[in-house]
This record gives structure tokens, sequence and C-alpha cells, in this order.
């Protein structure tokens, strides 16, 4: 086990964001950073040079403060930036006279992610009840949470947080039995374009549903595609808004253009990404980079498969909505899980897997906390400590990570 406590821990989950956070401070004055020529033009401020504005956290701010003036930007939603903007504008309002807007910018990225992240601890530890871990178990799972090895994503100006927290509150509210939890997951869907994998619960819902009713229902078919277009819309109204930024000229139109969606063209295009593009010799150090959270999944995977098929076979007698029930418990969650991981295998930057996941799928500090080998257990959390401290190190000196 990793702690025996009934208590929430929120002290706990400070101390580790408050270590992690002065680990970034320590490292940026001890170890030179990477080359950030690339960067410099994006952000003047101080706080830059301290690692709290690297790689994507630096278009994430340009987009805050800029909009969508190059093509490229059209990989990252609009959301986030668009609440950091928000939010930067109302803090710059009392802090004007003390710091740049730039330096703003960043304070604010860094206030609103380590609060969400601190707040999505808690939503963890809910979740894990709802699902029947007990108080330990669950305290266990936020706490694996706070030492998740995507944890300097979590703290900086990236999406992870925000995405993690929609996500999370899009499950509770689903484990209470409401249909709203869709709105949750449109917002997700707003924040990062994998939130449309979200809809994959929608469809699980709806489906098992008129299943254990022997029949097609229709007003469960209204509802679910109203359901499913609500997720979908901010994808079309983010693609229709760039087709109106930079196709209004037709001598000087992307390829896109024709189409109307952007979308695989810009990360094919300025960022690399595509079916098998990322297998190549030289990648193998990343691929090894993410080995260890393709190496969890398949373990989550595997056991989750042999403990439904066994509960199968104990029950074989039973019912047919007893044995539905059986093999139901938490699938969308596990499909979800699988199907993003083999996503993230052959058509992304591999070593993105490991904050992609942490991100998308909360069950995986579920599983973590009701591992019964101590070894597996000990493994599980040196892995996440690993990580979380290394991690913190490489990226606030610019260096890639995951």
């Amino acid at each position: 086990a990793v702690v025996s406590t009934q208590s929430t821990g929120g002290m706990q989950v400070l101390l580790i964001r408050g270590s992690l956070f002065l680990l970034q401070i320590i490292t940026s004055f001890f170890i030179s950073p990477y080359d950030t020529s690339a960067f410099e033009a994006y952000s003047s401020s101080s706080l830059a040079s301290l690692g709290y504005a690297n790689w994507d956290a630096v278009y994430f701010n340009h987009l805050a403060k800029e909009g969508y003036n190059y093509e490229c930007f059209g990989a990252f939603f609009p959301l986030y930036p668009s609440i950091l903007a928000a939010f930067t504008s109302i803090l710059y309002l009392f802090l004007q006279t003390f710091m740049s807007y730039d330096t703003c910018l960043i304070l604010t990225a860094l206030l609103l992610n380590n609060t969400l992240f601190y707040f999505n601890a808690f939503l963890v530890q809910k979740l894990a009840k709802l699902y029947g871990l007990n108080d330990v178990q669950a305290y266990q799972a936020a706490l694996l949470y706070s030492i998740n090895p995507a944890s300097v994503f979590m703290s900086v100006g990236y999406t992870e947080s925000m995405f993690s927290c929609l996500v999370l509150l899009g499950l509770i509210i689903r484990e209470s039995d409401s249909q709203w939890y869709f709105i949750l997951f449109c917002l997700a869907t707003g924040v990062r374009s994998n939130g449309l994998s979200l809809i994959l619960f929608i469809l699980y819902d709806h489906i098992l549903c008129m299943i254990k009713a022997g029949q097609l229902l229709v007003v469960n078919l209204i509802v679910m595609v109203v359901q499913l277009a609500t997720c979908i819309a901010p994808f079309l109204m983010f693609q229709n808004h760039l087709h109106h930024l930079y196709c209004s000229d037709p001598n000087d139109a992307s390829p896109w253009c024709e189409v109307g969606i952007s979308y695989g063209y810009i990360q094919a295009k300025y960022w690399g990404v595509g079916m098998f593009k990322y297998w190549t010799l030289q990648q193998v150090p990343n691929f090894l980079l993410a080995a260890p959270m393709f190496t969890l999944v398949g373990i989550i995977l595997f056991s989750w498969a042999e403990g439904q098929y066994n509960r199968a076979l104990e029950m074989q007698q039973h019912s047919r909505y007893q044995l539905i029930h059986i093999f139901s418990f938490n699938l969308a969650g596990f499909l979800h899980l699988g199907a993003l991981t083999v996503i993230a295998l052959f058509s992304m930057h591999v070593q993105v897997v490991t904050r992609f996941i942490v991100a998308n799928c909360p069950f995986l500090f579920l599983y973590c906390a009701t591992i019964k080998r101590p070894v597996v257990s000990r493994a599980v959390v040196c892995y996440f400590v690993v990580y979380s401290v290394v991690g913190t190190v490489v990226h606030s000196t610019f260096y890639p990570w995951t």
C-alpha cells in the first residue's frame, strides 16, 4: 500500500506540489537550459526562464495573447487559451504596475492549472468511491494522481489539468445516473481534440440501455444523437473558425480548405503526426521513454479482462441480465483506455502517451490503488515518482520529455 490513512490528504497533495514547484526553481538556477532561441520571440517574461513557459506552454500563451495568427496553431484548441486570456485580463488590472502582461499571463497559467490540479486530486478520490473503492484505496488513488508521471505538465501552462478536470467531473456526474455529463465532455472537446474520444461513453451507455431493454428505443436514439452532436460541435465550430481565418483568399489557401477540416492536415504538415510516422530507428529512445506507460496499461487491460472472464465463468448459470452486468461493469472506461493507447502507439508522438493517458483516463489511478501485490505496487509508485521528479527537471530546462 502507498499509505494507510482515512484523511483526504489535502496537505500531502499541497506538499507534493510545493516540492515540485521548488524543484523547478532550483533546476532553473543550476542547470543551463537547452537552446530556446526558437521560442524566445513568443515571451519576454522573466518567469519563462524559470521553466514555467516551455514547449507547448509557449504556444498556448501566444494564443491567449495574439490569437490564431499562424496556421500551425490550429493544432491547439481554443477553450484553454480563451479562459487563460480572460483570467489574465482580470488579474492584470491589479498587477500591471508590478509586472508585464507576459509575466501576468504565465502567473495566471500557474495559478489556474495548479488550482485545477489540486481540485482534481479530490475528484479522483470521489470517483474512486463511486466505483466501489474503500476510503483508503480512494485516498491512495488521489495521492497517486498527485505524483503522476506527467505531473510537470499539470502545473505549467498546458491543457492537461483543465482537460482532466472536465473528464473527471463528467465521469462523476455519469456515475450519479445523470444524462447531463455530456456537457462536460463537450467542454473537454473545446480544450483538446481527443475530447472527441469521450463520445464512446455516450454510445456505450445508450447501446447498453437498449440491449438491456431488448429493443430499439426511439427516445434513447434521439437523446444519444443530441448528446453526440453537442460533443462534436466544438470541433466543427473550431474548424469553421479556422476556415474563415485561412481560406478567405482562394489564391493563398491551403489544400485542406477544399474539405473544410484542417486538423489532420495541420498535424501532419507542421507537427509530423500520422500513422506510423514515428516508427523509425531515430525514435527508439522515445519508445523506451513511453514503455512504462504502455506496460502499465497492458497490465491493467489484461487484469481487467481476466477478472471479468473469471466472474462470468462463476456466474454462467445466472440470468442474461446478470451476465450483461458482469461484462458491462466499467467496460466503457477500459475500452476508452485501450483505444487511446492504440492511437498513441501508432499515430502520435509516442512519448506523449504518458501525459495523454494521465489526462484522459483516471481509471489508471483507480486500478493502481487496488494493486494487491506489494512488488507491483512499489514498482508503480517508483515509476510515478521517478518520472515526476525527472520530468520536472528535464522539462524546466527545455530538454525534450514526455
